[in-house]
């Protein structure tokens, strides 16, 4: 074999490797179903690109030729580097985090993929295969996901499967394109043996019960309005497949009936007792995730509309987020780094450009299915299913985001398209006659060597580091047997490789500093944690000054180490970057409450209670400050109206009474824990000692009595405190 014939198998090869990628899964890595899966991806579509750049180099007959996908893609890709790089954080829009690995990067390795794709598979044979081995890989995941429905292997997201990639949504989606991609070869079969066509149905029915159950909504109500679009438009236009013409329209009337079966049975025990069933009975506008998804699609209008041309750049959503955050999402996670919308999120990341950019991509699609002279190429079937996989992950994408695995599906469809446009107006050109134009053997004699000396310090410093770091951060979080002075110099390790993964090293140090406090270990390995910690973190709010979680993780972190006054106006800096974000205000309330200026501290939490006066916590805290201040009026007011009694099952306001020596209130609340957990022996020690303190010794005793019965090995210790109280003595 000549040299071009090795590079040509070579890049192949890597590519069919691809379609394999979703089954990695890196224990050893911190994210291990993100990380993993994207440094291999990277590193294949790296060494895939650089011998596809000497192969053209060589030889004319492997460029890119022109089509409306690849002007689409590049156009899309164009875009997008040129937000991120005039966007509000330019190193984090190229580089992503561990949790999502997305950034400027991977689009870089995505269209740099397709254009491989493209171009080196050139054949209906190759494509062919092509999809036959996502097909196996997608079985593998299958079989994988059957395993965790039948207890064999742990489940990561509640009752919902995920299998390999780690969290339901992405599995869904993975799900939704092989069982239109199964259903695309199923009807283009027109020979070979027949079991190979039961074998498509059968793995098409699998796949459809793993999708049931991952049980991801937006996705599975994707493949009925896919499903139901493939099937109206056979019914329309499909005259020359008459029995077809049927069958679709049974298709049809089918899934309308199970539509309607399902809403008039919805709210019966049956559905109620479906951990899938039931999460489709409860969608509804009042539900809290539909209110919350409308909540943060408002927030990126605001957001949206501050930069409306290019947007903010990627992986800068948190930006959106803080500054035009709706107090009423404190029902959900404190921190969104994305809209849950494709939409949306690349409005915000790309602006209306990058938008239009991304749906470019779609149209281009559409375009070379359903073109005049397309038929050529496509029947109807293959192009109604084609368009119905697109309808079902277009309205997926209203509810989710995208991921590596349906980015690398999206992308393997586009480098499809793209060949196909070569294959349907350029018949008459092929590799074999580019090979004319080749150059001498010793074209690439400088090139070559130029590409693979790039190609080697790409892998290091896009992949190598960053997988040391992913390694080394995973070590330092767990136990380590030569004890905590180990996981500090890990974390120190893990921070010399200097990754982008940095942030995410320091907001677990920081973490783990405030978690030392607490150890048993001495006090210099303490100040050690502590210093690196707030080193770090400052670093890092050097490099991010106007992201308000670094702001506010450091003064949670100052405020746990007693450093109050250090902590204020971090805090501070936290709320003007995120002013209606109520955990803002309860961290900065927490340095005042510490240093006993509770008037401060209760004008603090009156403004957090006042940004939504339904969250209950915001009600607690401000009542506690109340109590603190010595202001039980206001307590009053505060509490009656919402629970009708001062005595509420709460930490906060337990300790603000006790601080305040209001025992009375204090023994109610124990007594009510009581009545749940009558059994409980911290609790009736609780219970005692509040006695104590309130002069109730007899009663005191007797408590403590309870928790000997209840617990015998605390028996010694038990009778102690009764000679100790019984002598007038507090223990």
């Amino acid at each position: 074999m000549n040299i071009n014939t090795i590079l040509r198998r070579t890049i192949i090869g890597a590519l069919f490797f691809v379609p394999f990628i979703p089954l990695i899964v890196a224990p050893s890595m911190f994210f291990p179903f993100i990380t993993g899966k994207n440094f291999a991806f990277r590193i294949l579509v790296e060494i895939m690109f650089a011998l596809w750049l000497i192969l053209a180099y060589r030889e004319p007959g492997y460029r890119p030729k022109f089509s409306w996908v690849l002007a689409a893609v590049a156009v899309f890709v164009g875009v997008i580097t040129l937000a991120d790089f005039l966007g509000e954080n330019v190193y984090k829009s190229f580089w992503s985090n561990f949790e999502r690995m997305e950034g400027l990067i991977t689009i870089w390795h995505l269209g740099a993929y397709m254009l491989v794709a493209g171009t080196m598979l050139s054949t209906e044979r190759l494509w062919s295969w092509f999809a036959h081995a996502s097909i196996v890989a997608s079985a593998i995941v299958s079989a994988f996901s059957i395993s965790q429905l039948l207890k064999d292997f742990a489940l990561h997201q509640g009752s919902r499967l995920d299998a390999t990639l780690g969290n339901a949504s992405y599995l869904a989606v993975y799900m939704l394109f092989h069982i239109f991609i199964l259903a695309f070869l199923l009807f283009r079969r027109h020979s070979g043996p027949q079991f190979v066509k039961w074998l498509y149905g059968a793995l098409m029915l699998v796949e459809l019960v793993v999708l049931y159950y991952t049980a991801t909504r937006g996705t599975i109500l994707g493949l009925i309005g896919g499903s139901l679009l493939a099937a109206l438009l056979v019914m329309i236009f499909g005259k020359e497949y008459p029995r077809m013409r049927k069958a679709t329209a049974g298709i049809f009337i089918g899934i309308l009936v199970l539509i309607g079966a399902f809403l008039a049975v919805k709210n019966t025990d049956f559905v109620k007792m479906s951990p899938v069933l039931s999460r489709f009975a409860k969608i509804s506008a009042s539900e809290v995730t539909t209110q919350s998804r409308f909540i943060i699609w408002g927030m990126s209008i605001q957001g949206f509309k501050e930069h409306p041309i290019l947007g903010w750049g990627q992986e800068n959503y948190n930006f959106v987020f803080n500054k035009y955050f709706d107090p009423r999402l404190w029902r959900q996670e404190a921190w969104f780094d994305r809209s849950h919308n494709i939409f949306f999120d690349w409005l915000i990341a790309g602006g209306l450009l990058g938008l239009l950019s991304y749906l470019s991509l779609f149209g281009a699609i559409f375009y070379y299915v359903w073109r005049k002279g397309a038929d050529n190429h496509f029947s109807l079937l293959d192009k109604s299913i084609l368009t119905g996989l697109f309808a079902g992950y277009f309205f997926h994408n209203f509810f989710v985001f995208d991921n590596l695995i349906s980015y690398m599906l999206f992308f393997s469809v586009l480098a499809y398209m793209h060949w196909v446009a070569r294959e349907t107006s350029q018949k008459e050109e092929s590799i074999a006659a580019g090979r004319s134009e080749a150059r001498e053997p010793n074209a690439g004699m400088i090139f070559g060597p130029v590409v693979i000396i790039v190609l080697a310090f790409v892998l290091y410093t896009v992949n190598i580091k960053g997988i040391l770091t992913a390694e080394t951060l995973l070590q330092a979080l767990q136990s380590q047997p030569e004890g905590p002075q180990k996981n500090l110099e890990l974390y120190e390790t893990a921070l010399s490789y200097g990754t982008f993964g940095n942030s995410e090293t320091r907001e677990q140090l920081i973490q783990a500093a405030s978690q030392a406090a607490d150890l048993n270990i001495s006090p210099e390995l303490k100040q050690k944690f502590a210093v690196l910690a707030r080193d770090e973190m400052q670093k890092q709010i050097k490099a991010m000054p106007n992201d308000a979680r670094y702001q506010i993780f450091m003064a949670s972190f100052l405020n746990r180490t007693s450093h109050f006054d250090d902590a204020i106006p971090y805090a501070e800096r936290a709320i003007a970057l995120s002013p209606k974000k109520q955990a803002m205000y309860f961290e900065f309330a927490t340095s005042y409450l510490n240093k006993k200026e509770y008037d401060k501290a209760l004008d603090i939490l009156k403004t957090a209670f006042e940004l939504d006066p339904t969250y209950g916590k915001a009600r607690l805290v401000y009542a506690m400050a109340a109590i603190y201040g010595g202001h039980n009026d206001i307590a009053e007011q505060i509490l009656l109206p919402e629970y009708g009694t001062m005595i509420i099952d709460s930490d906060q306001l337990l300790g603000a009474y006790a601080a305040t020596k209001q025992y009375g209130k204090v023994i109610a609340i124990w007594k009510l824990r009581l009545k749940d957990a009558p059994n409980n022996p911290q609790y009736h020690l609780s219970l005692g000692a509040s006695y104590l303190q309130a002069g109730e010794r007899g009663l005191a005793v007797s408590e403590i009595q309870k928790v000997i019965d209840l617990n015998p090995q605390f028996k010694d210790q038990g009778e102690y405190y009764i000679r100790e109280i019984k002598a007038g003595r507090n223990p």
